[in-house]
């Protein structure tokens, strides 16, 4: 973690020497937009945070003189494992900030008095940073800040800022030593020395010596990424200089998780204040589902944007004739990324956008929208029957209704009906959690309510967490066995039977037909061969048995695998039940 603050230790002279536009680091995201009054705001979303993830919110400090614009968006970190580095860290980032802004105040105060003593036009000086979050997932934070500023000369400068952190019960930060071992320092400098030599004509002749001590970098997509500041080892025009170098997968702090940027909008008039982050997908698999993907998550801001300028306008409009006073609109959308794609994540993307607009009554409202999908070769979109089975809608309602049972208090008397088809919800370490709109199932003061429910997981062979202890087929409580390996089986007459299955039994070859309608498979004792209506036979791990009251026994795994039934395990318990 590179936590020095440098920037305003540039000299006045030696600003003066530099160009007068905003970097292509800022050009392509921050625009230059009025700033009413100076102040400091959190960005407002109403769904409470889960202590369990990290999600990161921006602070922002707006401030305009006529000395120095001021417009910084400063990281604060919640849902690290270890609270007192997590405030740590961001009191660190907070005071490093205030702290270039009194220097920054200082600094342009001093220049504008001169400038009006010495007779000359006096350039209103500048400070604006932002942050990008580089990695959010599984143990590893990792965000990169740029702060640009700007004291009249012929251009500002960009310092770089970087923070990664391994979110642990003791968090700690994350070293480049800790990435490529001891001789961290030898790869990775020989790794530059050759990309620098591939276009020497891009940087200092003998500019770099070697990364340092403190040498500033982020983490993304399984790569460290060098950072040096402007001038550092090149030229102005070649900006921060960055290199990308693929982390040892020894380290165990590579993840294939996906890449999840922000798409920032920001405008500022008299009738509406907008501050949207669009999240912008990195990496997936299935590239065409991607662009899509993120076409319908930026058309949707957009369409929000458009709705609320048309509003602001006509209620400006309607103020002015009626003679009262019209208070400025505001949109504000922000995202937190829940399951980040990785392998932790079993390759599941979930993003949650939050959609907060005021039009000038008590107060405003949240909108909550969701974007699940499986990164897949043929990527799609994950819904609650994929995880739950066909009988979703009765498991999920059953859960929440319990849960409302333990605080009826906080909701409207019969407000919860049951979830839609087009439930909102997203996933989050294991769990699905289902969300609810300000006002569709409890008051406002409720927020908008969310329910974690456990997603089940299939029954498998190579299964090592606790056994289940109880098997449900068809509605009916079946005997339920488990092997030393874990593995669960259930008796293949009464599972069968229970799900509109006729058993034949041929004691010569000692083998179970297995009949419903069209479909026919056949079981022997003894052999680990299952096939489905004469298709090739495949393995399940186990062979079937007869045990010593004579009934004989199938691993759980031929209900999903071969007879295609919907199989749920969770807590402890095995739901099987014909697919509808």
């Amino acid at each position: 973690m590179k936590t020095p603050f440098k920037l305003m230790k540039l000299s006045v002279a030696g600003c003066c020497l530099i160009a007068a536009y905003t970097p292509s680091a800022f050009a392509a995201d921050v625009q230059a937009v009025p700033i009413s009054a100076a102040g400091i705001n959190a960005v407002p979303i109403s769904a409470p945070v889960n202590p369990s993830s990290v999600v990161i919110t921006a602070k922002t400090v707006k401030e305009q003189s006529e000395a120095l614009n001021v417009e910084l968006s400063i990281p604060v970190v919640q849902g690290l494992k270890d609270k007192q580095y997590e405030a740590e860290l961001n009191d660190m980032i907070y005071q490093n900030a205030t702290k270039g802004l009194e220097l920054a105040k200082k600094q342009a105060q001093e220049d504008a008095d001169y400038a009006k003593q010495a007779g000359y036009v006096f350039r209103p000086h500048e400070l604006m940073s932002k942050y990008e979050m580089k990695t959010n997932g599984t143990q590893i934070l990792s965000l990169k800040l740029l702060t640009y500023a700007y004291t009249g000369g012929a251009h500002g400068m960009t310092v770089i800022e970087t923070y990664n952190v391994s979110d642990r019960d003791q968090a700690a930060r994350i070293e480049l030593k800790d990435l490529f071992g001891d001789q961290y320092k030898d790869i990775i400098n020989k790794q530059i020395q050759d990309e620098i030599a591939k276009k020497p004509e891009n940087y200092f002749a003998d500019g770099f010596k070697g990364i340092s001590d403190t040498q500033a970098f982020y983490i993304e997509n399984g790569q460290a990424v060098i950072v040096f500041s402007e001038y550092e080892i090149a030229p102005y025009a070649a900006g921060s200089p960055e290199f990308r170098i693929p982390i040892p997968a020894t380290s165990g702090q590579a993840e294939q998780a996906l890449q999840i940027s922000s798409k920032p909008i920001k405008e500022q008039t008299d009738e509406l204040t907008v501050n949207i982050s669009i999240p912008v997908v990195q990496g997936m698999k299935d590239t065409k589902y991607q662009a899509e993907l993120n076409d319908s998550i930026y058309q949707q801001a957009r369409k929000d944007l458009d709705a609320m300028k048309l509003q602001a306008k006509q209620g400006a409009e309607a103020a002015k004739q009626s003679g009262y006073e019209f208070r400025p609109y505001d949109l504000t959308v922000a995202y937190e990324v829940k399951a980040d794609g990785g392998t932790d994540d079993k390759d599941h993307l979930s993003i949650k956008t939050a959609t907060y607009t005021y039009t000038g009554g008590a107060h405003g409202m949240t909108r909550i929208d969701t974007y699940n999908v499986s990164d897949q070769a043929q990527a799609a979109r994950i819904e609650l029957k994929d995880m739950f089975g066909s009988q979703y809608k009765d498991i999920i309602n059953k859960f929440i209704k319990e849960e409302i049972a333990k605080k009826p208090e906080n909701y409207f008397a019969d407000g919860f009906k049951g979830i839609s088809d087009t439930q909102t919800f997203y996933i989050e370490k294991g769990n699905a959690v289902i969300v609810f709109g300000q006002y569709e199932i409890a008051p406002y003061s409720s927020g908008t309510p969310e329910f974690r429910i456990p997603i089940p997981q299939q029954p498998d062979s190579g299964n090592s967490g606790s056994a289940p202890v109880k098997l449900v087929v068809g509605g009916k409580e079946l005997s339920l066995v488990t092997n030393s390996s874990g593995m669960a089986f259930a008796p293949l007459r009464a599972a069968a039977e229970s799900l509109g299955y006729e058993i034949k039994w041929n004691a010569d070859k000692k083998q179970a037909e297995v009949i419903k309608g069209a479909q026919w498979t056949a079981v022997t004792v003894g052999q680990d061969s299952y096939a489905y209506n004469k298709i090739a036979p495949i393995q399940l791990g186990a062979a079937p048995y007869i045990n010593e009251e004579g009934s004989l026994f199938v691993p759980v795994d031929f209900f999903a695998k071969i007879l295609k039934s919907d199989v749920i395990s969770e807590s402890g318990m095995i739901v099987i039940n014909n697919k509808s």
